[in-house]
């Protein structure tokens, strides 16, 4: 459920969307580290509505964000990326 099952074509046409990051059957699964928050094995959800939900096995961090901001685009808000930054170095 949380291992990659996208080719390394299907990444690279979706690069947009993944950010260093493949899709299982369970959600997104961090595969390479892009960002200080990507690590290989974390996994979750980001919800256009504003939420978000990543699972790291490696440290045993839940990382859950609640806002009422509806994503503007296909890439994740600048409030989740400093959401992430911070979970990240916490």
């Amino acid at each position: 459920m949380t291992t990659n099952y996208l080719t390394a074509p299907q990444r690279a046409a979706a690069t947009l969307f993944l950010e260093g990051q493949g899709w299982g059957f369970g959600g997104s699964v961090d595969v390479d580290v892009l960002d200080p928050w990507n690590v290989p094995g974390r996994y979750g959800w980001v919800g256009g509505t504003g939420t978000a939900a990543y699972l790291t096995p490696a440290t045993g961090a839940v990382n859950i964000l609640l806002t009422q901001v509806a994503m503007p685009g296909p890439t994740p808000t600048p409030i989740m990326r400093d959401f992430w930054r911070y979970a990240a170095t916490a």
